[in-house]
């Protein structure tokens, strides 16, 4: 189940951040989703936390920050900067000009449960 942590500053709008916030699920499903018997993902699969940057402690100057955190799979590794791209190139599409950030898609060995 990917996680996708998301950092707003003051220069995105609430409508621009609601946007964003209700396609990333979707996106990040589609750009993660592998051929491994796990790595089937739909937006339901996908968690999503979300903030609003705090000016006076975080550091860090551009106006949104995505990182997206996912189970590592040798599948979804072997083309992992090609499915950033995808994934960037469609965040980039959502954004009017002027609006900057980043994206960094964390892969890493995991062991998720449900209570």
């Amino acid at each position: 189940m990917p996680l996708i942590v998301v950092n707003r500053g003051s220069k995105v709008s609430d409508g621009l951040f609601r946007d964003l916030i209700d396609a990333l699920p979707e996106l990040v499903a589609s750009a993660l989703t592998c051929e491994n018997p796990d790595g089937k993902l739909t937006a339901a699969d996908v968690e999503l936390w979300s903030r609003q940057r705090d000016d006076v402690h975080d550091r860090g100057f551009k106006d949104l920050q995505i990182v997206v955190f996912a189970n590592d799979y040798p599948e979804r590794r072997v083309n992992l900067d090609e499915r950033q791209k995808m994934l960037k190139d469609s965040i980039r599409e959502l954004l009017p000009s002027g609006v900057h950030g980043w994206l960094w898609v964390r892969l890493a060995p995991s062991s998720f449960a449900e209570f």
